[in-house]
């Protein structure tokens, strides 16, 4: 039977788990330190910062934004019914025990197959983003038991989002870019998940009492050309997407380049939640249409986490310096 939600974090997956939970009949409250510009019917804004405001508590809390055990901690198990907690698909290692967080000095993991939820991942611990994760993830098993559900979306796609990875190409295509380069583009196979999809889920594990870790997956995993050819055709652009056999600086770098394949397989939360999940290509719509709207020259404020990246994503300059050479 429905009954109190509280959504900690309003982005990107905060809107997609309120209009689930609303269309699933849940009370829900969304708990952010900024009431959010989008708004959901049905779904009530309580300020909120972390530290200084009371914990929420609910039937069911869903914290996306948590990101270490003392995140956990906060929460008292005797006044929450169930805990869904947002970890990441990137504490996966392979048998090397290389992961994405250290792929720049160790290089990319090698995973003969899709990751399973009972793969091996790092340790926890306090030394990157990954080791973080999974002491949060074990921080929610130890408090909540069979009363904690743990997501683990990869490359997540959707309206809202600060680091909408789909921004690589769409600016390209505003900015009437015809030839766009693309470094390795069918060894670059970086997972994409739904928000929707991730929202969807949450909704489910909560009405089904769903306990443990699921991966969340898109029904597909389309390499970055097949990413770039299904952004073009949604946005009407005519392209020539350019193979580059090696990285030349950052030419033809994308958010989704990867070495080797980072695939997860997302059967059990699908089958268990008793949900669809769709492909790629069936799910982008809504981040395309709203990356749109956003104004192009002032991006960096919009997409902090983008901006971030330790490489100029549209040094259009030094493409067209490349393409000279070919």
């Amino acid at each position: 039977m429905p009954g109190t939600v509280a959504i900690v974090g309003a982005g990107q997956i905060g809107i997609a788990a309120a209009r689930a939970f609303v269309d699933a009949g849940w009370q829900v409250f969304v708990h952010a330190r900024s009431q959010p510009v989008w708004t959901v019917d049905q779904a009530y804004f309580h300020s909120y910062r972390l530290g200084s405001d009371p914990v929420p508590v609910a039937d069911v809390i869903v914290d996306t934004i948590a990101f270490d055990a003392e995140d956990i901690a906060r929460y008292d198990p005797d006044r929450v019914g169930r805990l869904i907690t947002v970890s990441s698909a990137s504490v996966y290692c392979d048998e090397k025990g290389r992961t994405l967080d250290e792929a720049a000095g160790n290089g990319f993991p090698e995973f003969a197959a899709p990751r399973l939820e009972t793969d091996p991942t790092v340790a926890a611990g306090p030394a990157t983003y990954s080791t973080r994760k999974i002491a949060m993830e074990q921080a929610a098993k130890e408090n909540f038991g069979e009363r904690a559900t743990i997501l683990r979306p990869c490359a997540i796609h959707g309206p809202w989002s600060r680091h909408p990875r789909e921004w690589w190409f769409v600016k390209r295509f505003m900015d009437d870019r015809h030839r766009i380069p693309l470094v390795h583009p069918r060894a670059s196979r970086f997972q994409t998940t739904s928000v929707d999809l991730i929202g969807r889920f949450a909704a489910s594990a909560a009405d089904r009492d769903l306990s443990g870790i699921f991966n969340l997956a898109d029904r597909d995993a389309p390499d970055v050309g097949e990413i770039g050819r299904t952004l073009a055709a949604r946005c009407g652009a005519t392209v020539e997407l350019v193979e580059l056999e090696h990285l030349q600086g950052a030419v033809g770098r994308t958010p989704w380049s990867v070495t080797r394949p980072f695939v997860i397989a997302g059967d059990k939360a699908v089958t268990a939640g008793k949900i669809e999940a769709q492909t790629y290509a069936e799910s982008i719509a809504p981040a395309v249409d709203w990356l749109f709207e956003t104004d192009r020259y002032a991006w960096q404020a919009t997409f902090p986490q983008l901006a971030r990246y330790p490489w100029d994503m549209f040094d259009y300059a030094a493409e067209d310096a490349l393409f000279q050479t070919l």
